[in-house]
C-alpha cells in the first residue's frame, strides 16, 4: 500500500540539495567503508616511506576528503534551510531519540574523516585509532537510522522516508 504525502507535507520535505547531500554522502560512506580493507598497512608504509601505491588507499582518502567537504556544504544547507517539522508518529520519545540521532551522525561523519586525515597525514596513531572507532560507531549509527526509517514506513505507515526520497515529493513507493 502506498501512502501519498499532501501539498502540506511536500513542504516538510528536505530540499532537493540536502537530499543529493544525504545519499551521496550515504554511496561514499559505504565505499569506503568498503575500500579500507589494509588501510593498516598502507598507513604504515606511507609513514615509513612516505610514498603511498596503494590504489584503495588513495581513493579511501579522497573518499574521505569528499565526504568532509559534503558535510561541510550539508550543515551549511541545513543551517540556510532548516529541517522538516518533525513527524509525530509513534512514542514520545522517537522525536528527540530522533534528534539525538541526526546530531551524533553529523558529529562522527565530521570527526571520522578529520581523525583520518590526521593519522594519514600527520603520522598520529592514536588518530588511526580513534578513526577505527569512530568507524564502528558511525555503522552502528547509520544502522540505527536505517532501522528507524524503516519502522516508520513499515509499522508506523507515516511514509517518512518520501521526505528524503528522490522525486516531486510523492510517496517513495516503499511500502
Amino acid at each position: 500500500m502506498s501512502v501519498s504525502i499532501t501539498p502540506t507535507q511536500a513542504a516538510s520535505r528536505y530540499s532537493r540539495q540536502q537530499i543529493a547531500l544525504h545519499w551521496a554522502i550515504a554511496l561514499l560512506f559505504a565505499f569506503n567503508y568498503f575500500v579500507s580493507d589494509g588501510m593498516g598497512r598502507a598507513l604504515r608504509n606511507f609513514t615509513q616511506t612516505g610514498t603511498n601505491d596503494s590504489l584503495t588507499a588513495k581513493l579511501h582518502i579522497i573518499g574521505g576528503i569528499t565526504v568532509l567537504v559534503l558535510m561541510v556544504l550539508r550543515v551549511i544547507l541545513r543551517l540556510r534551510s532548516g529541517a522538516p517539522t518533525p513527524v509525530k508518529s509513534g512514542p514520545a520519545f522517537l522525536e528527540p531519540a530522533a534528534k539525538w540521532g541526526h546530531r551524533a551522525i553529523y558529529f562522527v561523519l565530521f570527526l571520522l574523516p578529520i581523525a583520518g586525515l590526521v593519522a594519514w597525514f600527520g603520522g598520529v596513531k592514536p588518530a588511526a585509532e580513534v578513526h577505527e572507532v569512530f568507524v564502528k560507531v558511525a555503522v552502528v549509527l547509520i544502522l540505527g537510522h536505517i532501522a528507524a526509517a524503516l519502522y516508520h514506513q513499515f509499522v508506523l505507515k507515516d511514509n517518512l522516508m518520501a521526505r528524503m526520497h528522490p522525486g516531486k515529493g510523492e510517496s517513495c513507493g516503499c511500502t
